[in-house]
């Protein structure tokens, strides 16, 4: 279990963390485009990015550090 890991648990929260911030981030990118500030929209379309690819990292950097660690794989 990922939980018996400290550092996968810490890596699993910041990841949660960064997938529940798309949704706000998101809305301010529609609110920008619905008013055609470009700028914004494209500001806050690329923090949506962000936020997706740290949580993407996270989950990779977790799935290493479980492998390197001796963690077993259960069916």
């Amino acid at each position: 279990n990922f939980k018996d890991f400290p550092d996968v648990v810490a890596m699993v929260d910041d990841a949660t963390d960064q997938l529940g911030k798309i949704k706000g981030a998101k809305e301010k990118h529609e609110a920008a485009a619905a008013k055609k500030d470009w700028e914004q929209a494209n500001l806050w379309a690329e923090q949506v990015w962000q936020y997706q690819v740290k949580a993407a990292d996270l989950g990779l950097r977790a799935k290493t550090y479980l492998e390197q660690n001796g963690a077993k794989k259960t069916k």
